[in-house]
Order: C-alpha cells, then structure tokens, then sequence
C-alpha cells in the first residue's frame, strides 16, 4: 500500500512532507476453518516438539541459578541452539516453498503467524510447566519433607519465580525473537527474494515485531531500554493515550491535519442539525407545558362563584384551549421520541468518520522517519528561524505547558542508575522521584527498608536537580529525540496490536481428530518438514533431465590408450567421479554414465513438488558440471593430458517418464531424454562457424529452412552451437519462471555478428542457507546461408543458461543496485 502525503507548506522552501504507515497482513484469499471463524493450520509434530523441550530447556538454564541452587527437576541439557536453529529455518523454508508452488504469499504469512502464535503460547505453558515440576518435585517427597524447611525455602523460591514471569518470559522471548530475525534476515529473505521478489518485504518487516513475546505485550524495562518508559496509570500526564492525543493535536493545529473528507463534514452536519432540530422541540415543549400551567391554574379559580361572577372568560373556551394545548404538546413529545433514535444513528455514523480520520491522521505518527522529517538535525540550532525550528519550539512549549517535559526527560536520565535502585523501588517510582517531591519522600522511604543495601538518596536527587538546570537547547534536543523513540513505539505497538489480531484468527490444530475433520473438509493448512510429507506411494508427477556430452571421447581414448594411458581412470577421476559428488545436493540420480555421456534426471514427486525446484536445480548443476570440467582442463593445460569439451542439454517434461525392464535394469523412456541429447549437440559447421569468436555466450542456433515451417520441421532444420555451454528447452523456461521470481534487463553485448542488445532473465535459487545467482538468456535462432553467412534472426526462441562470470558480475551489480534503491 503507498503511503499517504501530508504536506506543511506549499512553499518548496518550507515544505515539510510527512508519510503515513499502515501495514496489514492480507488474508482475503485463505480458506475458513471448520469453526467458520478461524484459520485451521497444523503445524510439524517433530518441530513443535522441539520447540516445546528447547523452550524448556532455555527458561530453566535462565532460573536454575536464582531459583533452583542444587535440585534437579528432571534430567535437563543445556539448550541446543543450533539443533533448534536448524528445524526452525527448515520449517520456514517449507513454509515458504509451500506458498510458492501455491503461488499464494498469504499461506507463508499466515504460517508465520500461527508460528509467532505458538511461539508465544509455549513460553508461557513451559515456564508454568518449570513451576508445576517445582511443586511436583516437593510432593514426591512425602509429606515430612513438604514441612521441612527446606521445602519451605523452595515454595518461597517457587513464589518469588512466578512473581518473576514478566522479566523470565522478556528474557527467552527476546532471545526467541531474536533467532527468529536473524534467520530471517540471513536465510529466509534471500530465498524469498529468489521465489516471489522484493514486494512484500515490509510485511516481513512487520512479523519482525519483539512486543509480542512479551508478557501482556508490555514491559516497562523493554520500553526504556529499546523505546522510551511513559505512565502507566490515568492520572500521569505522560501516559502512551495521553502523548498520543498531544501529538495528533500538534499535528492538526500546525497546519498538518488532513481536509475532511466531504461525508465526514455531511454527519456532522446532518448530526449538528438533527441536535438543532430536537432543541427546538424541548423549547417548544417546555413553552407548551407553561401554557397548559397557566390554563389549568385559570381553569381552577374560575369554578368558584366569586370569579364566575367577576370574570369574562368562558369556562368553555379554556378548557377548549387546554385541550389543543395538550393535543400540540403530546404532538412534540412524540416527534421528540422519534428523534432520538435518528440522534443516535447520527451520532455513531459520526463517530465512525471521526475515528477514521484519527486513524487516518495516526497513521502518520507510525512513520518514524516523520521525526526527522519534521525536526532535521538543524532545528535545534534554528530554534524558530525555520519552519522546522518553529515547529520544535512549538511542540516543546506544548510539553511544557501539560508539565510533560520533566517527565520525559527523566525517563532518559535514570537509565545509569536503574541497576543500583530497581529492584526494591519500581521503575516508575524512580522516574517520578525525579519530578516530584512526594514520589521522592516514597523512594526514600522504601530505601530505609532495605539498610543492607545502603542505598543513598543523594545520586537520584542530584538528576532531579540536573533535570531544572537544563537549557533550553537542551530540553529541544530531548524533544526530537523523544518524537523519535515515541514514534517508533507507537508503530510497534500498533504492528503488535495487529499481529496479535491476526493471530487469534489462527485456530492451532493438536490432534489427529481434528486434522483429519479439517484436510477432508479441505479447510487445513499443514505446514511439515520434508520428511514428514512423504505418502506411502511418492509418485513421480514430473522431471528434468541434464545430458552432458562429452565430445571427441573416441578419439580422446584412442590416444591415452596409444600412450599407454587409462582412459577409464582419466574420465572417471577428472569428470565422473566429481560429479558424482554433487548429486545428493541437487537431488538428482543417475540415469546413466559412460565415457562419451553423464545423463541425470531430476523428480518431482507428490510429497517435494511444493519445494523441489527441479529445474532450477538442474540449471545450477549444469553450471557446477562445467565448473568441474573447467577446473580440469585448468590442470591439463600445464600437463600434456587432452582437454575435456562439454555440450550440456536440460530438458524438463511436465508428467512422468517410462520405463521398460531388461533382466535386473530399468531403462528409461521420456520425450526429456530425447530433447536433452538434441539440446547438448553441436554441428560441426556451427563449430567451424563461431569457434574462436569474442562473446560471452555458448550457445546459438540457425536455420536452413524457410519461415512458416512447424516446429516438427524446424527442429530438423536447426544447427546447433553449443560449446561448453547450457541449453534450456523452452517448457524448462516457463516452469522455471513458475519456481522462482525471474526479472530480465537489456544490454548491448558482443555477439559473433556484431553487438547487439541481449534480454537476460535473472533470479536468485535457495539451496540451504544460501541462494545462488541464476542468468539466462533468451535468443532468437538466425538464418544460415548457403554461403555460410548469417543472416536476420527468425521468430524461433532458445533459452541459454549462461556461465560467463562477466554476465553474473553484471547481474549481481545489477541487484545490489537496485536493494540500496529499496
């Protein structure tokens, strides 16, 4: 969502351009859970096990020392981060390949919310399973030891851990949130990058928030280290509700607000009038009751003798006006009945619109950088000569006229001395003490109680001393910083806020019972590890096959052998063997291998399908087979072995190959392995043609038929050229586009005929941790004349995986571009 402007002035001297914030988390498109509430997700049984003992595990070794001196609960290890490192980036890694093969960013967001959602649920359960075992571990011992006392000096530990919870759970659940950041930031955003690009990078950067592990969401400790400490109860001037209104209210008054929106000014007007309208009915009321008064009392002195005698009026004609009266009166009455339900319409409908524009108007003091924005680092200098300057003056004169300012200076200025004083007085107590004389008798009071510790009162009221003799460019100094660190939390807290609703959409299925009543309704979201996935019959749904063609083997081997030389080893040293090695990597198998052939294949299956990537992992192993063979003929050059010269084909084919048997072998039949032994080849006039040519690619076709023929008859019409290169068929290319996020850019590069402009497509492929740069090339087969020149190019496409260093040097230049850009 782009962000919203709001602009000071309209002088490009003095324009001060503010941006809003307002982040959500799409989930429009997920399925509801059975309940017809929430969203059913069902998360790996190994990790949430994991997870439960490494949590465990981790508050224990964080209280054993204070809490738990000399008892052993139960046999408990020191918590193995690297294990739980490891399961929870694979568990986000499935997460994330299972969003790519749905094609859907919102199933890996509402897996990483039900994670956040466990995570957070299981620090509590496992601390209040620390505190049950503690009891348990008493009660084992039979009722002489629970009067013992040392049972008694444990109960009391016990009580004081549990008196602890807040600070336990901010310790792991920082360390948690952490981990979860760091594994993100290293690991997960490159794989994603790789898979679905750069666009919902802030959306990830709103699950990075750390106030959802704590307790309640709040902790006056994490707030005055990480952000700023404000009051907690109503009567402080500096509460978070009452900063917030200050703040919105400079905004509107310095001229920052938004223009009302026209239906926000028609309910208040429609509101206003329909106030207007029932005022108008209570005036007439109240004169229609004095009439009806007045009648009643002349009605009454006129039934007696006297005044029959004296008076003019007619009995008659009073009673005839009392009853109109009456009549107008129970009329407005009713109207005024009626009214009130129109009223209260009005006034929701009005308090909607308002509430939306405070929204509205909040959402720019969830930017952080509105601080800077609206205080540079000149303002305090300025101090009224600029706009910004006047605007800093302003906001100060408004914290010091609500007595706010000693208040938020102190919160700063306690920080080297909450060590010393916190515990026995409470954070709260100590910043207060700072601004008034009645919190500092208190504190002074509470450290009487404590003489061991011989706490002196001198350090905390020499700050509140230091607090009234700052100046006044000092006190603007902490203003910008305060704006900053305000901002910054009120965005964190609002993105937790969010998170947290978020989370409660998210039903945590624990049972086989209701996994099962939820898959069959189609309603569950499973995020496994891969080896949890696997069905009882992995069918194979689809696959990639990589030919390398090793050229001129006959004659190479007819040489070794002439030198009394063992072809055999020399090709199964240099090149089979290596590449042996990299298949486990790539998840690729062996189809067949001889001297003059390496074909591999790649599956897909029912169970990896989600993450398996075949393709792109094909195309980086090609790369590593020629890396191989390079890194051979490097060593052959300073020997006098023969040189190796590679074709490399990968063929992908969307179903599964056959196979017929021959005695104890399974022999392949696909359409895959016929393409990729056409896609490795090299005509012996293309070689003649290009060999020795100044370009960074290795592969090029030409025609030698007319436009218009069928790709049947194309394909027997094409030369191929591929030396030491990588061809990609072209149903390859678009599963590849389909498997990670693939962006192109044109440049003018050599070609054998000339520069010409080149389309490279790019994208970055996970593989474990790290992700591995991937450039293709698209081309475009030319003529081949009869002459042996070359002529214009056809409508017939090729895909090359380039190899060139140059061209990934380019690419990747290209990329980090682009991210400092972002």
């Amino acid at each position: 969502m782009a962000p919203e402007l709001l602009t000071l002035n309209p002088t490009e001297d003095a324009r001060v351009e503010l941006k809003s914030y307002s982040e959500t988390i799409p989930m429009g498109s997920l399925a509801i859970g059975v309940d017809n509430i929430h969203h059913d997700v069902f998360l790996s049984p190994k990790f949430v096990q994991s997870a439960r003992d490494y949590l465990f595990d981790l508050i224990r070794q964080g209280t054993k020392a204070r809490y738990f001196p000399g008892i052993e609960l139960r046999a408990v290890k020191a918590p193995d981060n690297a294990a739980f490192r490891k399961i929870l980036t694979d568990l986000l890694q499935s997460s994330l390949t299972q969003a790519k093969f749905q094609k859907n960013i919102e199933i890996d967001l509402l897996f990483r919310l039900a994670l956040l959602k466990f995570l957070t649920q299981e620090i509590g359960n496992q601390f209040a399973n620390l505190i049950l075992e503690g009891k348990e571990w008493i009660r084992q011992r039979g009722e002489h030891f629970e009067r013992s006392q040392q049972a008694h000096v444990i109960k009391s530990r016990l009580s004081e851990l549990q008196s602890a919870r807040r600070g336990v759970v901010r310790v792991v659940g920082q360390q948690i949130a952490h981990l979860l950041t760091e594994i993100e930031e290293n690991v997960i955003s490159k794989a994603r990058r790789a898979l679905f690009g750069d666009d919902f990078a802030q959306l990830y950067d709103l699950l990075k928030n750390r106030l959802v592990f704590l307790d309640g969401g709040k902790d006056d400790v994490f707030f005055l280290e990480h952000y700023v400490l404000l009051g907690n109860y109503a009567r402080d001037p500096d509460r978070f509700e009452a900063m917030d209104e200050l703040f919105q209210d400079f905004l509107r008054d310095s001229g920052l607000g938004m223009a009302a929106e026209p239906a926000y000014v028609e309910a208040r007007q429609a509101h206003q009038n329909l106030l207007d309208l029932a005022q108008g009915m209570r005036n007439e009321i109240a004169n229609l009751e004095e009439q009806r008064e007045s009648l009643r009392k002349r009605l009454d002195r006129g039934e007696s003798f006297l005044n029959k005698f004296l008076s003019s009026a007619d009995p008659a004609d009073m009673k005839a006006s009392l009853n109109d009266v009456e009549a107008r009166l129970k009329h407005q009455e009713t109207k005024l009945e009626e009214t009130g339900p129109q009223i209260e319409a009005a006034k929701q409908k009005l308090e909607f619109f308002t509430k939306d524009y405070k929204g509205k108007l909040g959402d720019f003091l969830n930017d952080p950088e509105n601080a800077k924005r609206l205080f540079d680092q000149t303002s305090v200098a300025a101090n009224g000569d600029s706009e910004r300057g006047k605007l800093l003056a302003e906001l100060l004169e408004r914290l010091e006229q609500q007595e706010i300012i000693y208040h938020v200076m102190s919160s700063y200025e306690i920080r080297p001395i909450i060590e010393t004083y916190c515990p026995p007085v409470h954070l709260q107590q100590l910043r207060k003490a700072l601004v008034s004389k009645e919190e500092m008798k208190r504190v002074e009071s509470i450290l009487k109680q404590v003489p061991a510790r011989q706490l002196a009162l001198k350090p905390i009221e020499d700050l509140s001393k230091k607090l009234r003799r700052y100046s006044r460019e000092e006190k603007l100094s902490f203003v910008v910083r305060f704006t900053a660190d305000f901002l910054w939390l009120r965005r964190d807290l609002r993105n937790a806020e969010h998170l947290t609703t978020c989370m409660e959409r998210v039903s945590l299925i624990s049972t086989e019972q209701a996994r099962e009543l939820s898959r069959i309704n189609n309603k569950l979201y499973e995020c496994v590890l891969p080896e949890e996935a696997k069905p009882q019959q992995d069918h194979v749904v689809s696959h990639v096959i990589i030919k390398a063609d090793v050229r001129g083997s006959t004659k190479m081997t007819q040489d070794l052998l002439s030198r009394g030389l063992s072809p055999a080893s020399h090709f199964s040293l240099n090149l089979h063997e290596p590449v042996k090695k990299l298949l486990d990597r790539y998840s690729a198998k062996k189809v067949f291998i001889e001297g003059d052939a390496i074909i591999l294949a790649i599956f897909e299956t029912d169970s990896n399908q989600a993450y398996a990537r075949a393709v792109a992992k094909a195309c980086i192993l090609s790369r590593q087979i020629l890396a191989v063979c390079n890194s051979y003929n490097d060593r052959a050059a300073t020997t006098d072995l023969p040189g190796l010269e590679l074709g490399l084909g990968v063929a992908f084919q969307g179903s599964a190959p056959s196979y017929w048997v021959d005695g104890d072998s399974r022999i392949m039949i696909s359409k895959a392995l016929n393409l990729s032994d056409r896609l490795s080849g090299c005509a012996k006039i293309a070689k003649r043609l290009l060999t020795g040519q100044k370009t960074h690619f290795s592969v090029f076709q030409f025609l030698t038929a007319m436009e218009g023929a069928s790709a049947e008859e194309l394909d027997e019409f094409l030369v191929r050229f591929n030396m030491n290169g990588i061809e990609l068929n072209e149903e390859g290319f678009q599963k590849l586009s389909e498997e990670i996020s693939l962006d192109s850019v044109e440049t003018k590069l050599d070609m054998p005929w000339g520069k010409e402009n080149v389309t490279l497509h790019y994208g970055e492929v996970p593989m474990g941790d790290s992700v591995e740069l991937l450039v293709l090339r698209k081309g475009l087969a030319r003529e081949l004349r009869p002459d042996g020149t070359i002529g214009v190019e056809s409508t017939h496409p090729y895909y090359e995986v380039c190899t060139s260093p140059a061209l990934y040097d380019l690419v990747a230049a290209l990329i980090r571009t682009q991210t400092a850009a972002v």
